[in-house]
């Protein structure tokens, strides 16, 4: 077997490389790769604008709405999914948000109506959810005012 050196040093000031082999067998000269982990960063998916500057209903049934649209256009169709972070608090009018390449910018609107839980349990915080594969999510914050 034939050792091997290799150094790779930098001339900018950053981290050199050294790798050695080894004559007595033991090691290829190769050094063992080590597997970086890379945090991905997710895409903002969109953009909401809420009535009156909050989504706010009541047990008693009333309702609030707000408004959805991409923050830039996909390459294929992108489905939006809606969800009531407590559906005994909150319901939502639709499950789902539908933009292609064509309408990504058009405003979808996304009912929000109180539900009435029996309970004098003070006004709720309620997150309605939108979320899409590969895109971070969106929070909006909804209020749902008791009625007992």
């Amino acid at each position: 077997n034939v050792a091997v050196g290799v150094v790779n040093a930098d001339n900018d000031g950053g981290p050199s490389i050294d790798v050695s082999g080894s004559s007595d067998g033991s090691s290829d000269g190769c050094p063992t790769p080590v597997e970086a982990e890379v945090e991905e960063e997710e895409t903002p998916l969109g953009s909401v604008v809420e009535s009156s500057g909050s989504t706010v209903m009541s047990e008693g049934g009333s309702s609030d709405s707000f408004t959805f649209a991409l923050a830039s256009q996909p390459g294929s169709s992108v489905v939006v999914s809606v969800k009531s972070s407590d559906l005994s608090e909150a319901s939502v009018s639709t499950s789902s948000l539908t933009f292609s390449p064509s309408n990504w910018d058009v405003p979808q609107s996304v009912t929000v109506t109180g539900v009435n839980d029996g309970l004098d349990d003070g006004d709720q915080s309620v997150n309605i959810v939108l979320s899409a594969d590969s895109f971070e999510n969106v929070l909006v914050g909804a209020t749902n005012i008791d009625n007992e």
